[in-house]
């Protein structure tokens, strides 16, 4: 086989090259991932220089040749003009390589294959149907792998590819043709099976693509080990040991899984219709519990012109108000009268305790941990204590309680109606067809009732730990200050220790922000401690299992400044966990 004139045949591997092989690099539909990867071969780069010729690279350099001897294809076919191009860039090329799962498979790009173009086109561009409708960048038909369009000589699979293998085929092409991978290919048809609903995470295997995100999540950050792939070929899927089910495994319901997937493989087990009903009901006494932190994560999807927290949050009040919820409350207050409950204990004990905030970093001590379950507090975690104080205050009979929460696992709560998550709330608000913007923010605050004061809503904790305000609810119910020296120092890798130490007394917390790193503390004498604090979710609970997908610090950062700005500023610190211990007071006494 010639190419340029470079005998590449296995007989002449060793003859003299005459010039280099000419590559060119194309996109179709596809994230360009791939190509990513091979713009990201760093020194590697050199060698990619020294062998080929490259053309033709959109993603990296501006000029672009119609002569190369290599094409290297990412993405699927979509298009009429898509076609016609593929079929130009085959005629041309000598060797046509499919270059990722889209290119190979058609991957995510074929969910949408179960649509009509006309209907694709109306939910992408609801509001320009008719100006996109003879436009030909707008034409599509159903989506192709490669393969279905022109004849392919290699594959390389992956989602995305490894620069290994972009970098074995460069050598390769230099000297002799690489190794035919034809008879490895198979082709992918939707697996017969049905939805895992066993659990309140949800996992479909006709959309998974096995990536193997959520097995890395799992299994090699978090440690958990709940989920991996079973079985060979295309016969492959993600699954529990034995097929137990996320219900009878080693889950702990954390959903990074979830908010991990890039193609919807896993989802929530959706509360939206036991919402709608609950809300319909005018005999129920219906109380929304809003956590802020979901809906700083929300509003990056939800329709609305507005870039505050505050007038977002406002107008979701009016709505539910609107659709007959009696009473609409601050998660936060929980959180805080939770903090206060763990800052009493920790006071009036001298014996080690869990942080009672995350349901799931319980779960994971009770699994993996069973000789610590007696520190563990549930009826401190602040989805308990609101149950708690909710039904004292309004009856049991007739209470439903609705959640907005960034945090999957609340699912998991039977004292609980519904949870709506980050992710569902959105879709919640247009099943009831509720647009943000048609309803005024102005006047709507949340409800002030169960002894919670409006010192909660003007200003607020901005730290991310919850062991420093329950060690300073503790010293503070104790020696009524604060006059204290505050030391923290890191003791590992993601793992602090907090002290609160003067004349008076001592007061600690052991805080491991990666779970999968417990063990080396866990193992040890922890009983030193008077609290230790475990965090699931990879960026805590702005980015939990509930919450809109990200991988972006930035987006994480911006969530932050969004809550820190609508919170405000502690104008008196003492005062502030003065007040939190006095509602809380105030709450035990059934106010």
């Amino acid at each position: 086989m010639i190419v340029n004139d470079v005998n590449i045949d296995n007989k002449c591997q060793n003859a003299p090259v005459k010039s280099k092989p000419r590559v060119a690099i194309f996109d179709f539909a596809s994230c360009e991932g791939c190509e990513l990867q091979i713009a990201n071969l760093e020194e590697d780069i050199l060698e990619v220089i020294d062998r080929v010729d490259i053309v033709s690279f959109r993603e990296v350099m501006k000029e672009h040749s119609d002569e190369y001897d290599v094409a290297f294809i990412e993405g699927s076919i979509n298009r009429p003009i898509d076609e016609e191009r593929i079929k130009g860039i085959r005629s041309r090329a000598k060797i046509l390589i499919a270059m990722g799962d889209c290119a190979c498979t058609g991957c995510v790009n074929k969910l949408r294959n179960d649509w009509s173009p006309e209907d694709a086109r109306k939910e992408v561009y609801p509001d320009a149907a008719k100006q996109v409708k003879d436009n030909e960048f707008f034409n599509i038909f159903p989506a192709k792998a490669v393969n279905e369009v022109v004849d392919v000589d290699f594959y390389i699979r992956g989602c995305p590819i490894r620069k290994e293998q972009f970098l074995y085929y460069v050598r390769r092409f230099a000297t002799m043709p690489p190794r035919k991978n034809m008879n490895l290919r198979f082709d992918i048809s939707p697996k017969e099976m049905e939805v895992d609903k066993r659990s309140i995470i949800h996992y479909d295997p006709q959309k998974c693509i096995l990536c193997k995100h959520c097995q890395i999540i799992c299994n090699d950050v978090l440690d958990v080990h709940a989920i991996g792939v079973s079985m060979k070929g295309n016969e492959s899927i993600i699954s529990t040991p034995f097929n137990k089910g996320l219900d009878a495994n080693n889950c702990i319901n954390c959903g990074q899984c979830l908010v991990n997937c890039p193609v919807g493989a896993f989802s929530e087990d959706s509360h939206i219709e036991i919402a709608r009903s609950i809300l319909e009901d005018k005999k129920s006494f219906t109380v929304v519990v809003i956590d802020p932190i979901a809906m700083a994560s929300a509003m990056e999807v939800l329709q609305t012109s507005e870039t505050q927290l505050a007038p977002v949050i406002q107008s979701t009040i009016s709505i539910f108000r609107q659709m007959g919820a009696k009473k609409v409350l601050d998660f936060t207050n929980f959180m805080y009268l939770s903090i206060a409950a763990q800052g009493e204990h920790i006071r009036n004990h001298h014996e080690m305790s869990f942080a009672s905030w995350c349901p799931s970093a319980s779960i994971f001590v009770r699994q993996f941990y069973p000789q610590y379950r007696k520190y563990l507090r549930p009826e401190f975690e602040p989805a308990n204590v609101m149950v708690d104080l909710l039904r004292r205050r309004y009856g049991k009979k007739n209470l439903k309680i609705i959640l907005i929460s960034p945090c999957i696992v609340h699912k998991g709560n039977t004292n609980i109606d519904a949870v709506l998550t980050a992710r569902e709330l959105p879709r919640f608000l247009k099943s009831c067809e509720a647009d943000i913007d048609f309803y005024s923010p102005t006047g709507m605050d949340f409800d002030t009732e169960c002894a919670m004061t409006t010192t909660f809503l003007g200003g607020a904790r901005n730290d991310h730990t919850y062991s420093l305000p329950i060690l300073e609810a503790a010293y503070m119910g104790k020696f009524k200050n604060l006059d204290s020296a505050l030391d923290v120092k890191t003791v590992g890798d993601y793992a602090h220790e907090v002290s609160y130490d003067s004349e008076e007394g001592f007061f600690n917390a052991l805080v491991i922000e990666d779970i999968a790193k417990t063990n080396r503390y866990l193992e040890k004498d922890i009983r030193k401690y008077n609290l230790v604090e475990l965090y699931p979710c990879l960026g805590g609970c702005l980015t939990g299992g509930g919450q809109i997908l990200t991988t972006s610090p930035e987006v994480v950062e911006r969530r932050k400044a969004l809550l820190k700005e609508y919170k405000g500023t502690i104008q008196s610190h003492d005062k502030f966990i003065s007040n939190m211990i006095s509602a809380y007071e105030s709450c035990k006494g059934g106010e």
